[in-house]
């Protein structure tokens, strides 16, 4: 349900690149698969429920670390940090 509203919002704000729809369609699928095999074995065999937040909490630390550089790595390649811009400041 999350994602279907994230992808909704995405494709009427026009910020979705409709090529590489497909490809993330099949990526986030496999992820998903993957994770739930792989959480599921943890879970049966260490019989602890904690690696569900550990999961969550890894997942948040590496989007904020990437998040990070690729912020350190805009305000580089264009001398420093720019203007608001975008759909919240309504503009381009």
């Amino acid at each position: 349900f999350t994602s279907f509203t994230a992808t909704t919002s995405f494709v009427v704000f026009g910020l979705l690149d409709m090529e590489y729809a497909p490809i993330c369609l099949v990526l986030g699928f496999t992820a998903t698969i993957v994770g739930q095999i792989g959480l599921f074995y943890l879970m049966e065999k260490f019989q602890r429920n904690s690696y569900i937040a550990f999961s969550i909490g890894g997942i948040v630390l590496l989007s904020a670390f990437l998040m990070t550089i690729q912020s350190l790595l805009s305000m580089a390649d264009s001398g420093g940090p720019k203007p608001p811009a975008g759909l919240c400041t309504g503009k381009e």
